[in-house]
């Protein structure tokens, strides 16, 4: 158990200046806060809070980071409020305990949702001060090592959550420690027997593992010696998560595990650093494609260093990481190990955290709790691809992005307007993907916008983010513009009072005529709120993209007598007068519509047709369709009693006029006995209707069957 003391002589050594005093104090308000309230380890709840501040301090972090890991579960978990922390504590605490207090107060429809949005507001608050981040993965590292004392499901739950989430942030800000240790505390909750068979195994090798450490240590550094370079070169073992996961990735047992060794080299500065990596090329044979200059091009997170995969003694792969003092604080602690705050001055590591910034963009604007988290998990990938503009620029992108991931990095309008691009000076195909040290040139054009075969390319979070935007925008534009004629044109009216507004629970014109567009708000519930109901028929002229259409239950055209109905997911239906679908739902919701089509489009529906089995007679109603100037959409055969057979087609057509042009065509076809228009359940026919690929498959597999038993 830390003790209060120990934090503060650990601060005072790393920062003489600090305010020791406030932490002590921060001490005592929360001890008296927690009173009484136990851990389910059965110790006192102040032994959390004590230990979130003493891996604070390992950090180095300053005085107000320090007392926020004293204070930060007092909000949520006593009485205290914000005002009181602020008013003991400062305004600076204050905003930090409430970056990092999750949502209690608010009713959420799922977990998911709640997961969701207590990450938004974290991330969010991280984007103004980073300290929240590192308060939050203190206190998510202390409960991982007590995670033993929680039911297994709530094991489960919050070792998948640190996995996915916590581990990867703490990796995006540079400290690596707290990385390995979660990941190795979810390896050995959630994967005991896996765990333990691995450390034993291990443990079985430690000794000469060790051996061979020390041994190659002695080695490399007498080789810098000798070429006058003053050098540490540290060994270590990987952790056992990140070998657990090599096995898994390559299907490989521990016995084909080679590279289980991993070196450090620190020099002076950063010209020797390169110098180092000639000495140890030189000692052992380098791997091919696995040597990565992170100090000419660092990081996302500004981790600096020279890798390299060596070939050592029996055949064994060695890992090498080589860099200065400097760099090597900067891996083990990241952005705590730079913190301006010491000093009192502004950060500026933010600056360099591009990758936090984007995220805070795609967590603005996301509304589905799903789509929040993949886009989370996304972002917190951790392997990169570098790819450069045709300035020169370098770009950190996921691997396995795509080059509209490319053009949304530089820019969203890029991105929106991007028609094509060159990779390595050849023109390529969005679906490519893109490689470490492509250049791509982005073309594009006004005229170009999103589509939404667009999400199947694209992986990065800003990119899906910015072209579901697009489509959010298109469809709230859509809405409003539904919205007023429904208020204009079946209504009568242009403007509604504030009485009608407060009864439909919106806060302004926009937002009713939004929500009458996407049909949350029914006709009928805005009729009951008028003073006076007036209700004209609702003339719609065309078919906007894909906002309105065509239902297929009854396939409708222009000229039939239609009614509409608006749905949240597809907009405004139109359905024929007649069809089965009024009897569903809120008759007052329909709506009378005066559809009236643009010239040229096409709809949907379907013919009936009962002709004689004679020889070319399908092939003979087919031409004469097309000669009609319609288009066949589908075909389905029923063979009924007798010699006729019921063909029943999907056709394209421009109004009730053109279709009875197409109608009259088919009567005149030889064998035709009968034909209709046959709209009342689409397609779907009898029971026994067969597609007409199934009847041929069927017939073409008899014949070779019966050539096969010949």
């Amino acid at each position: 158990m830390s003790r209060i003391y120990e934090i503060t002589e650990r601060v005072a050594t790393y920062a003489p200046n600090s305010d020791i005093d406030l932490i002590n104090r921060a001490y005592v308000f929360a001890a008296h806060s927690h009173a009484g309230q136990m851990r389910n380890s059965g110790e006192a709840y102040i032994t959390h809070p004590l230990a979130v501040a003493d891996i604070l301090a390992s950090l180095g972090m300053d005085t107000s980071t320090i007392v926020t890991g004293l204070l930060h579960d007092t909000v949520e978990d006593t009485s205290v409020t914000l005002a009181d922390v602020e008013q003991h504590f400062g305004a600076d605490v204050a905003g930090l305990v409430d970056g990092v207090t999750k949502i209690g107060q608010i009713h959420f429809s799922s977990k998911e949702q709640k997961q969701a949005e207590n990450f938004r507001k974290m991330i969010l608050a991280t984007a103004k001060d980073l300290r929240v981040l590192i308060v939050k993965l203190a206190d998510r590292l202390h409960n991982m090592r007590t995670l033993g004392f929680m039911s297994e499901h709530k094991r489960r739950v919050i070792g998948e959550e640190t996995l996915e989430i916590y581990a990867p942030l703490a990796h995006r800000l540079g400290i690596h420690w707290i990385k390995q240790e979660m990941e190795d505390l979810v390896f050995s909750y959630l994967e005991t027997d896996a765990y333990k068979s691995l450390l034993f195994e291990m443990q079985d090798r430690l000794e000469g593992l060790n051996q061979t450490r020390e041994r190659l240590e002695s080695v490399i550094q007498q080789a810098l010696l000798r070429q006058g370079l003053k050098a540490q070169v540290q060994g270590r073992m990987k952790h056992l998560y990140s070998i657990h996961e090599k096995m898994q990735r390559k299907h490989v047992d521990f016995e084909e595990i080679f590279d289980l060794l991993a070196f450090r080299v620190i020099v002076e500065d950063m010209t020797t650093c390169y110098q180092a990596l000639g000495v140890v090329h030189s000692l052992y044979r380098p791997v091919p494609g696995r040597f990565k200059d992170y100090i000419a091009i660092p990081k996302p997170n500004g981790y600096q260093s020279l890798h390299t995969v060596v070939i050592g003694p029996e055949n064994f792969r060695i890992e090498v990481q080589i860099r200065t003092e400097a760099m090597h604080v900067y891996a083990e602690d990241g952005v705590a190990a730079h913190w301006a705050y010491k000093e009192g001055e502004n950060s500026q590591e933010q600056d360099s955290f591009k990758w936090l910034k984007q995220l805070t963009d795609v967590l603005k604007d996301a509304d589905n709790p799903g789509e929040l988290l993949e886009d989370v998990r996304l972002d917190l990938f951790v392997r990169e691809v570098y790819v450069f503009s045709r300035d020169g620029d370098i770009y950190s992108l996921p691997r396995g992005a795509r080059p509209l991931d490319f053009a949304y990095a530089v820019h969203t309008d890029i991105g929106q307007h991007c028609v094509g691009v060159r990779i390595n000076g050849e023109v390529s195909d969005f679906s490519v993907r893109l490689r470490n040290g492509d250049q791509i040139e982005v073309m594009t054009s006004p005229d170009q916008t999103p589509s939404r075969q667009w999400l199947q390319y694209v992986k990065t979070p800003r990119a899906k983010q910015s072209i579901r935007q697009w489509f959010r925008r298109q469809e709230r534009d859509s809405s409003i513009r539904m919205g007023e004629k429904i208020l204009c044109e079946s209504v009568g009216v242009k403007d509604v009072g504030l009485d009608v507004l407060k009864k439909c629970e919106c806060a302004d014109l926009d937002e009713l005529k939004v929500r009458l567009g996407r049909g949350d708000i029914g006709i009928h519930k805005l009729f009951a709120a008028m003073p006076q109901q007036r209700l004209m028929p609702l003339k719609l002229t065309g078919m906007k993209r894909t906002y309105m259409h065509a239902a297929e239950c009854c396939h409708p055209i222009p000229g039939d007598g239609v009614v509409g109905q608006l749905n949240a997911s597809e907009g405004m239906v139109l359905h024929h007068s007649k069809c089965n679908a009024m009897n569903d739902g809120n008759k007052q919701d329909w709506i009378e519509v005066d559809w009236q089509a643009k010239p040229g489009q096409l709809f949907k529906t379907g013919i009936e047709i009962r002709s004689q089995n004679k020889r070319g007679s399908l092939a003979n109603v087919t031409r004469t369709i097309a000669d009609a100037g319609s288009s066949i959409e589908d075909l389905k055969l029923n063979q009924r009693g007798g010699s006729v057979t019921e063909l029943l087609f999907l056709v394209e057509v421009e109004d009730r006029v053109h279709l009875a042009r197409v109608l009259r065509a088919i009567k005149g076809v030889d064998g035709v006995v009968k034909v209709s228009r046959r709209n009342r359940v689409g397609l779907s026919g009898k029971p026994e209707t067969r597609a007409l690929g199934e009847t041929l498959r069927d017939f073409f597999a008899g014949r070779k069957a019966s050539k096969e038993s010949k």
